[in-house]
């Protein structure tokens, strides 16, 4: 509720919001008119309130109406600006459109006015909401005029684009005028997350009832029907990114029309199969083998469908201008159809653990990065940007380039989410191309090659007794799978093995004199012959699995060690060369005896860095479900012998930012000053001040007082 909300419209609005216009500009150099009288509103046919200098003219248009009965402001407001810049052809023209909360009818009404003028340096028009303009008049008023200046008042205009919800231009009034505020920066905050968690709800709500309308009208049935729903979501992310470009958004009401005319396709109703068809043609697209030749919509759908059920209802989002994540709502319906959504690492982890694991990395703009079951790929896109911010020098463009292209790789064996990575990936840059619908236990060409896993892999239990997992991936790359010794019946293979493998070392090492061609084929080969030999000296037995299923975590984990780097930083201290990992696992796998031989692998192959343990409820809002998680955090031992010398963070988030009604909660993690990620980082410095030479000093850590202790609110 505003101060705004109570007035009288006839006889107070106006009034008092020029009085606040007064206080807040006129000190900077702008004159307030009000068109209207002490006791009644402007008259029709003028703005209700100009602001002007001798460069600028702004009108005000200030109304009560909301929802869809603000629709006939929108000609006025047009006709006004319109009429003001015939008048004041030198000045640049614009418009505050001001109201309780701008209808998304309204909104796409603005926008579609502010591209039209795009080529123009003014005749844009702002919508703002009373809670906003609330806002930003106490602070213009409050602060002096030199603080923030008609330019920078000004300037607001220039992100046009983004004018997509009242979310994102209060966003982008933070920004622009109020960025170094903390204060101001969290109020908003929990005032965006909040609205935009309903938003959300909405969303999912509405893709749901899409999918059952493609069911209900025999359009599309099965699994057809969630592709046809992440196919019409991606059109519309497609276009979107088009329009934010500079080209026409060929997916909204008018523009479809005018695409389904030109297409010829007015009687035949089918212009969506001709626009998808022309997305699928994209040359990027294509290189990145996004859409296979048999993707499509479904031959039932046509445009009158399409109109009604998703261009016209849909219309109210925006999602490659906000945080809306389109692709993402779409995931959990994939995820809550497919019954998998009690499965929780297979779908959502929460934005602020994915935010607090990226930067828990340190990631450094080098690094190669994998997420071996990567979702819709959340935690390769916010790597890419915490990289893409830390490139600097000359060459910064190509270095850019090179982390969009080459240095992010993820894979789901589910080839509709797999599809749906690669979407995402898309919109936010690039990175497409190394999504790939693979099972993430398996990917062989990665080994010792991955500088960075962040991941959440699923957390209940999976098979390791599938066709594709021969005996060897079993026997020997598994190392945390139960087995158990039978009688002598192979032994003759494993020495031949064994042969095989010395032979194809002493081969790569003659062809690599004096290079390192074949390094890491002699790396391999003499990690092959290490693993033969130890079956080999176990004497007359051979090893076979026991049971059939182990948690996710336990089995991922085990991949990560042949994934990651044996050495990422040759000049780090011994406990930090290798790649690192970062893992959500059930909590069983840390605490219950059937999982002692994972730790005991973990404890052989990594060295411990942090272990935060997450509140049971921290699923709950994207899974509805409580799980008890932990984020691990490693970095994989060069030398399987040598024992961990530090000490191990540990720490426990009761809250992460959202609660379990998905309102905005304190977030123990990060972002308070008094959390989990500053501690962490107060620790790892007193642990590496600790060290002398290449020794670790246990009483020198001490006395530095590192001590367990509370995160405050």
């Amino acid at each position: 509720m505003t101060k705004y909300d109570a007035l009288d419209a006839h006889s107070e609005l106006e009034q008092t919001i020029t009085s606040d216009l007064k206080k807040a500009l006129e000190k900077r150099g702008f004159s307030i008119k009000h068109n209207g009288t002490s006791d009644s509103h402007a008259p029709g046919g003028e703005a209700d309130i100009e602001i002007s200098n001798g460069q600028y003219h702004i009108n005000v248009e200030v109304t009560k109406t909301t929802k869809a009965s603000a629709d006939r402001e929108y000609l006025a407001i047009k006709d006004h600006l319109e009429k003001v810049k015939g008048n004041q052809p030198t000045k640049k023209c614009f418009v505050w459109y001001i109201s309780p909360e701008t209808h998304y009818r309204m909104i796409n009404a603005i926008r579609e006015f502010n591209i039209s003028n795009k080529d123009k340096p003014d005749m844009k028009i702002l919508p703002i909401s009373f809670s906003s303009f609330e806002l930003i008049m106490r602070r213009l008023g409050e602060a002096v005029k030199e603080e923030y200046s008609k330019n920078q008042i000004i300037g607001i205009f220039d992100d046009y684009l983004r004018f997509v919800d009242d979310e994102m231009i209060l966003e982008i009034l933070f920004r622009r005028l109020f960025s170094t505020d903390g204060n101001l920066e969290r109020e908003i905050r929990v005032r965006e997350e909040n609205r935009h968690q309903k938003i959300i709800e909405d969303l999912i709500h509405d893709l749901t009832k899409l999918e059952q309308d493609l069911r209900d009208y025999r359009i599309a049935l099965a699994s057809e029907a969630i592709r046809n729903v992440i196919f019409l979501v991606f059109i519309k992310l497609y276009e979107e990114k088009r329009e934010f470009n500079g080209q026409e958004n060929r997916f909204t009401l008018s523009s479809f029309l005018k695409f389904q005319e030109l297409n010829d396709q007015r009687r035949r109703k089918k212009a969506i199969h001709e626009l998808f068809g022309k997305i699928k043609n994209d040359d990027e697209l294509q290189e990145a083998r996004l859409f296979t030749e048999s993707d499509g919509l479904s031959e039932k759908m046509n445009d009158d469908f399409v109109i009604k059920y998703f261009i016209e209802p849909f219309s109210r989002y925006h999602f490659y201008t906000t945080k809306v994540d389109g692709l993402g709502a779409a995931y959990e319906v994939l995820g809550k159809l497919s019954g998998k959504d009690v499965k929780v690492g297979q779908f959502f982890t929460p934005e602020n653990v994915v935010k607090f694991m990226v930067r828990l990395a340190e990631l450094e703009s080098t690094d190669k990065i994998l997420d071996p079951a990567c979702g819709t790929a959340r935690f390769l896109t916010f790597g890419m940007e915490d990289m893409l911010s830390k490139v600097i020098g000359s060459n910064a463009e190509s270095q850019k380039k090179q982390i969009r292209t080459r240095q992010l790789f993820g894979t789901d064996d589910d080839q509709n989410v797999a599809k749906l990575a690669k979407m995402n990936m898309y919109i936010h840059g690039d990175g497409k191309t190394n999504i790939k619908d693979n099972d993430g236990l398996l990917l062989y060409d990665f080994d010792d090659g991955i500088d960075v896993i962040l991941t959440n892999p699923p957390l209940g239990e999976l098979t390791y007794m599938k066709d594709t997992y021969d005996k060897e991936f079993r026997l020997v790359r598994m190392e945390v799978i139960p087995r158990k010794n039978v009688t002598e019946e192979k032994m003759t293979q494993y020495q031949e093995r064994l042969e095989y493998f010395q032979n194809k070392s002493r081969k790569a090492r003659d062809l690599g004199k004096n290079t390192n061609q074949f390094d890491k084929k002699i790396q391999e080969y003499n990690g092959r012959i290490a693993e033969c030999r130890v079956l080999i000296s176990r004497g007359e037995s051979e090893i076979e699995t026991t049971g059939n299923q182990l948690k996710g975590g336990a089995l991922f984990i085990n991949a990560a060690k042949h994934y990651l780097k044996r050495t990422r930083d040759a000049n780090a201290l011994p406990e930090w060369r290798g790649g690192k990992l970062l893992i959500i696992l059930d909590e069983g796998i840390l605490n219950t005896l059937d999982y002692k031989n994972v730790r005991d692998f973990i404890r052989k192959n990594f060295y411990l860095k942090a272990i935060i343990s997450l509140t049971r409820d921290a699923f709950v809002p994207v899974s509805n479900t409580s799980t008890k998680t932990s984020i691990l955090y490693a970095i994989r031992k060069d030398d399987p012998d040598a024992m961990q010398k530090e000490p191990i963070f540990y720490a426990h988030a009761e809250r992460v930012g959202i609660d379990t009604k998905k309102k905005v909660c304190p977030n123990h993690l990060f972002n308070s000053g008094n959390d989990i990620l500053s501690k962490y980082i107060e620790f790892k410095k007193k642990v590496l001040a600790s060290y002398a030479g290449a020794h670790f000093d246990k009483t020198k850590f001490l006395s530095q007082g590192f001590e367990k202790g509370r995160i405050g609110e």
